[in-house]
């Protein structure tokens, strides 16, 4: 038997990988090529040339065709970074792409954002409404960078999400008080280029959970030290309840409890939950690492109504596992689409569509 040189071998795999990139460049070429025609074509329409909803519903085919071995979570990065470069290639100038002048911009920052339904449901809120605007998410590493970038952009408004509703703080010309007092902001408005930074989150949160519990009296077991926790936790207390943080790291969890006035455990000491209330504000569970949970599922047990604030997946492990134990259970939706509408009328001044707002997000989320 002849055995074939394994360097040949080596070097003709590797021209075959070679030939297959060309082909994949000039694929992609093609397709903006393509995508750009569109926008031209979009723009002289009138038409918003953003479209959220036929962005997931092209990622969702794809994933059902794909046979492997490209996994879901690398098809899903693979094919957004493509689409966020088509939407560049069709729009070298914002004005340009949103048309006339009048529209309004929005956009939701975060680090990572690509999960993100904020874009689903504000735009159906602005077109169920008629109001001339689009919104966008972007992901953000400098945030400094990015609120100058807003300012001078003319930005109308824009949502805040991890890791930034602390550090945005100290970029805005204006912070509401009550967002003072979290100590977070998840909401900008553009006031005549004087960027006022609020926080709908706390509202939201409260909103959820008064649906399912009287929050007065009762303690609330916050997993998470950041800027969802600080709100949730503050909405608490104004509600007549009492507040302990669990956290991973001691420093930043200590000094949430310290300014909420709250009891603090650190969460690997944590061996069962002195409440009647767990709510969970950390990126643990969200999509695309649905599999992952911040405790262990031991700490769960019947009486305890348990509340994740993550909406993608809207049953987290947590909520399944909880749910197995007997728990009632809170998923994200309620939260977020409250918090969503108040984000809303701060930036339109019109009533918000909470209806269609949940809508729009319950069938992204069955397409995910």
């Amino acid at each position: 038997m002849t055995i074939r040189n394994p360097d040949k071998s080596l070097a003709e795999f590797r021209r075959s990988i070679d030939a297959i990139d060309e082909k994949i460049l000039a694929l992609i070429n093609r397709r903006l090529k393509i995508a750009k025609q569109i926008g031209a074509v979009k723009m002289r329409k009138g038409a918003r040339v953003i479209d959220p909803e036929r962005e997931s519903t092209l990622i969702e085919r794809l994933m059902v065709r794909n046979q492997g071995p490209l996994s879901k979570e690398n098809l899903y990065h693979i094919f957004r970074a493509i689409i966020t470069i088509s939407r560049d290639i069709q729009s070298p100038q914002l004005s340009d792409c949103l048309g006339p002048g009048a529209t309004a911009v929005y956009a939701v920052i975060g680090d990572p954002v690509a999960h993100s339904l904020s874009p689903v449901m504000h735009n159906r809120a602005f077109a169920h409404t008629g109001y001339n605007g689009v919104y966008i998410a972007l992901r953000v590493s400098d945030i400094a960078a990015a609120v100058n970038g807003f300012r001078a952009l003319g930005f109308r408004g824009v949502s805040v999400t991890i890791p930034h509703k602390v550090a945005v703080m100290a970029c805005l010309d204006e912070v509401d008080p009550i967002a003072r007092d979290i100590g977070a902001v998840n909401t900008i408005v553009n006031r005549e280029r004087r960027l006022v930074g609020y926080n709908s989150d706390y509202l939201g949160a409260v909103k959820a959970l008064a649906a399912a519990i009287d929050i007065r009296g009762k303690t609330v077991v916050i997993i998470g030290a950041g800027g969802a926790a600080r709100a949730i936790g503050f909405g608490v207390i104004r509600c007549g309840g009492k507040v302990v943080i669990l956290n991973r790291s001691p420093e930043k969890g200590e000094q949430l409890a310290a300014a909420l006035k709250a009891d603090f455990r650190p969460l690997a000491e944590v061996r069962e939950i002195a409440g009647q209330v767990l709510v969970n504000t950390t990126p643990l569970g969200m999509f695309p690492h649905a599999e992952q949970m911040p405790l262990e599922k031991s700490l769960l047990r019947p009486d305890l109504v348990v509340m994740d604030i993550i909406y993608n997946p809207l049953t987290t492990r947590l909520l399944s596992e909880a749910e197995r134990v007997g728990c009632r259970t809170i998923n994200g939706l309620a939260m977020f689409v409250y918090q969503g509408a108040v984000q809303f009328e701060l930036w339109t001044g019109e009533k918000a569509p909470l209806d269609v707002m949940q809508a729009a997000v319950e069938r992204a989320l069955q397409r995910v």
